[in-house]
């Protein structure tokens, strides 16, 4: 399904990468987009959408990833941005004064980027 021209507007307005203008006009549901606007350079953050229709509304998921952070996130047709499932300990993990409390967050934290990588995965956003 197509995006209509006037939700496209919205959703793709409501991104927050230079990468956004790379995008076609003619956006399809359901497919995964990788828009690299070769003037940005590589510092960057790399940007990867998918188009969804839920029934109700168009939405655009989207990650952006650069070498030390990823970001996660849905725009609603009405211009509304909500975030999703990520990654976390992504500039290292707490360290509590308790080895084992330690080793906890540490399975916690991997068990949970496990399940994001999935979600992911699942969209079409990781390999």
């Amino acid at each position: 399904m197509i995006v209509p021209e006037a939700v496209r507007a919205v959703l793709v307005g409501r991104l927050h990468s230079k990468h956004k203008l790379a995008l076609p006009e003619a956006l399809e549901t359901g497919r995964v987009y990788r828009p690299v606007d070769p003037g940005l350079g590589s510092h960057h953050p790399a940007l990867q959408v998918l188009l969804g229709h839920d029934g109700t509304e168009f939405y655009l998921d989207y990650v952006t990833s650069s070498e030390d952070a990823t970001s996660h996130r849905r725009i609603h047709s009405d211009g509304s941005v909500t975030a999703l499932e990520n990654y976390e300990g992504q500039f290292g993990i707490r360290e509590m004064e308790d080895a084992a409390a330690t080793a906890r967050e540490e399975a916690r934290v991997s068990a949970h980027n496990a399940h994001v990588a999935e979600v992911l995965r699942q969209k079409g956003f990781e390999p």
